[in-house]
């Protein structure tokens, strides 16, 4: 071969080793670089999948987070307050009325609160009452349980209860009947004061009144006179002024072997005794309003026997 297409060979291997590397150069550049083109593309591929994982996440949520609906709440399993002890009462005229005696309250959901209801109640008239006792928990819940209320007239052993210790004071044991009397008789008169238009609903109530109250008209006098007499160990037995145009109320009492007529009440005209044991013939004189006499009675309303000092 000669010198010439030695020369040619050896330009043509040098030309494709250039193209080679001009090749290799490009897609180095190509890959390394890349053009506007190629990376909005890219950019636009990566926003693609953005959108589709958030959607794919919000998707996700929305199955999952739970959802309120306006149904009605389900009732409480915690049962209400209980009232124990509840019972129909019973007292006296006037009495004071125990409502919580013996009643108690348990409560599962904490400490329930008591309240009595006693509005309709009114011990100053016999009769039959209603009353509700109401327990209210913490937990709002509440238990109502409502009970009888019988109101009866004054009793005796209640009116005793009053009268004992006035008697302790003004009666000694030494004293004989006429000086109990007299002592009752006294600390009528100087204790009671006089209020006319009283009630005329027995003897255990008005006497009842007279010694809380302290005040009362003829009857009152006459009936706790009467009581305190009688728990005295004395014989008492009431009269009443017929016929008249106003009432009038005493006693007749059994000392030193005869009966006399006893008036505890004030009077605007002082009657024979000041109205201690006075006699059938000096209650027969006195009329200081010309009504006949003050002391009219029938004598029918005496038991059989029953005779007073002449």
């Amino acid at each position: 071969m000669g010198p010439a297409r030695k020369r040619l060979r050896a330009a043509l291997a040098l030309g494709r080793l250039a193209l080679i590397a001009a090749l290799a150069i490009g897609l180095a550049a190509a890959f390394s670089e890349p053009t506007g083109e190629f990376e909005s593309a890219a950019a636009a591929a990566q926003t693609t999948e953005a959108e589709e994982t958030a959607t794919e996440i919000e998707s996700t949520a929305e199955e999952t987070t739970p959802t309120t609906t306006e149904t009605e709440a389900p009732a409480t399993t915690i049962p209400p307050p209980e009232i124990h002890g509840v019972r129909e009462i019973h007292v006296g005229r006037y009495g004071a009325v125990a409502y919580r005696a013996g009643v108690s309250v348990t409560d599962r959901a904490g400490q329930a609160e008591l309240t009595v209801d006693s509005s309709q109640v009114n011990t100053d008239i016999p009769g039959e009452y209603k009353v509700v006792y109401i327990a209210t928990s913490t937990s709002g819940r509440e238990t109502r349980v409502t009970a009888r209320v019988i109101v009866s007239g004054v009793t005796e052993e209640a009116v005793a209860e009053l009268v004992a210790p006035v008697l302790e004071q003004i009666i000694r044991e030494d004293m004989d009947d006429e000086q109990k009397a007299r002592a009752v008789f006294g600390w009528v008169r100087k204790n009671i004061t006089y209020n006319a238009g009283g009630e005329r609903d027995g003897i255990l109530d008005a006497a009842y009144r007279g010694v809380t109250l302290r005040q009362g008209d003829c009857y009152t006098f006459f009936a706790l006179a009467k009581v305190m007499l009688e728990q005295a160990g004395i014989e008492t037995i009431g009269l009443e002024r017929v016929p008249a145009r106003t009432e009038h109320f005493w006693l007749l009492v059994y000392v030193n072997g005869g009966w006399y007529h006893f008036d505890p009440t004030p009077l605007l005209h002082p009657a024979p005794n000041e109205g201690f044991l006075m006699t059938e013939s000096q209650i027969a004189d006195y009329d200081p309003f010309h009504w006949g006499f003050y002391y009219k009675y029938d004598p029918a309303q005496l038991p059989y026997g029953v005779k007073p000092a002449a």
